[in-house]
């Protein structure tokens, strides 16, 4: 295929050129202007269109895709702990097989249309434990995109809830990676886990060759309970058990301090930051000045990394930082870089040997584009309603704002009445 008349737009370091992209199999092959087509290539005229890198969602929760526009519990929750009892964890608990792979289906399917190309999920379903991360896969390739999926191990169902959770992520990173899709290990939070499950879980790390995907300080319970039970700080026991290891993803780390964020940064741990989440669930700000191997989540909120991008730069400005925009334009690109630790790829380029990971934007700027202004073209220019086009490993997840593999609006008819379903069941837990 050879994609023609291109602006290529890519974050790290910022920079735009015109070129023509000639894609074979899996990859980009190469790049240049003008480009000759070859004898049944497939040419496709972009007419300046810009192009750009697809999106890395660092920090999500599929599940929470039929969760929208849900009744609220019966009683307001008054604090962090009580929205995760009369909510989420009731949630969790009322998702069964077909309800979790139409989850999968409708966040896949949002996430192409919105310029997303990779997610990072952290998936709970206590009823429909075993299988659980395949049927995810299944979803996501079914849509055409790239995964890195773990189970959450927590003791609140029990041993043998959390011992098929284990057994859940070791099965999936041991034998169901693909082009696609690579399992990390997934753990709930320091309040809901026990010494013994956390040293299970870093031998999970340890039989895998894989990482933990942990939810860290995102609320201050989570701090307070680790002092009065443990007698130490999360990082620090995290750290005990040897979880800080390279290409761990903590989740939030609102109420770390900056230096403890180093300490983590120094283990080649990442950090996934969510401003949306955490503003929609006021537990706080991030230490954001901190952030240097960082990347954007949603925490399943939706899966739009244009509106996270946005909402992360002005909760800066908010914050009271001048560099607010290149800092966000870096956590863009964090996102990019956490794709390549996990995939061995060079996400984030769009050059000979790259990923044919690539999104085709509908935008014509009113003003003149170039590296320098690229983030203030991205982050107050460019939204979801500009995606014409997606690309994942060299086939098209959407074509022409078409998805290009599924039918979407039988999925989301079918995903309105297992809501209704799930729902139900709620209510009667």
């Amino acid at each position: 295929m050879l994609l023609k008349g291109a602006r290529l737009a890519t974050f790290d370091p910022p920079r735009v050129d015109d070129a023509d992209l000639r894609v074979e199999g899996e990859r980009i092959v190469e790049r240049g202007r003008p480009l000759a087509s070859g004898s049944g290539e497939d040419v496709l005229e972009l007419e300046g269109a810009l192009v750009m890198p697809g999106l890395v969602n660092a920090h999500t929760h599929l599940y929470s895709a039929l969760a929208r526009g849900m009744p609220g519990p019966a009683s307001a929750p008054r604090s962090f702990v009580e929205i995760l009892q009369r909510v989420w964890w009731k949630l969790d608990r009322a998702l069964d097989a077909e309800s979790v792979r139409l989850s999968g289906l409708v966040g896949a399917i949002e996430a192409a249309r919105s310029g997303t190309t990779m997610l990072i999920d952290h998936h709970s379903s206590p009823s429909f434990i075993r299988g659980s991360l395949g049927a995810l896969q299944g979803a996501l390739e079914e849509v055409g995109l790239r995964s890195a999926l773990c189970y959450e191990v927590t003791d609140r169902n029990g041993p043998e809830g959390r011992d098929l959770g284990i057994e859940e992520n070791v099965t999936f990173a041991r034998e169901r990676a693909t082009v696609l899709a690579r399992g990390l290990v997934g753990a709930h939070a320091s309040f809901t886990l026990g010494d013994e499950s956390l040293e299970m879980l870093a031998r999970a790390v340890s039989d895998t060759g894989s990482s933990l995907h942990i939810h860290v300080a995102e609320d201050r319970a989570d701090v307070d309970d680790c002092r009065a039970r443990h007698g130490g700080t999360v990082i620090e026991r995290l750290d005990r058990c040897g979880l800080l290891a390279s290409r761990a993803l903590l989740a939030h780390c609102v109420h770390l301090s900056p230096e403890e964020v180093q300490v983590t940064h120094a283990k080649g741990c990442w950090i996934a930051h969510n401003p949306r989440s955490n503003m929609n669930n006021a537990v706080g700000y991030a230490p954001t000045a901190a952030l240097r191997r960082a990347a954007l989540g949603t925490d399943g909120m939706d899966e739009d990394m244009f509106a996270e991008a946005r909402a992360a730069c002005l909760k800066m400005r908010e914050a009271g930082r001048d560099d607010a925009v290149p800092a966000t334009l870096q956590l863009v690109a964090g996102g990019h870089r956490l794709a390549a630790a996990l995939f061995g790829l060079p996400f984030g380029k769009l050059d000979a040997g790259a990923p044919a990971d690539l999104v085709v934007l509908d935008y014509r700027p009113p003003t003149e584009l170039h590296g320098d202004n690229l983030a203030g073209h991205l982050l107050f220019g460019v939204d979801r309603s500009h995606v014409r086009s997606v690309m994942v490993a060299g086939r098209w997840t959407v074509r022409d704002r078409r998805m290009a593999g599924v039918d979407a609006a039988a999925i989301f008819a079918r995903a309105r009445a297992a809501a209704r379903d799930v729902w139900s069941r709620m209510a009667a837990l």
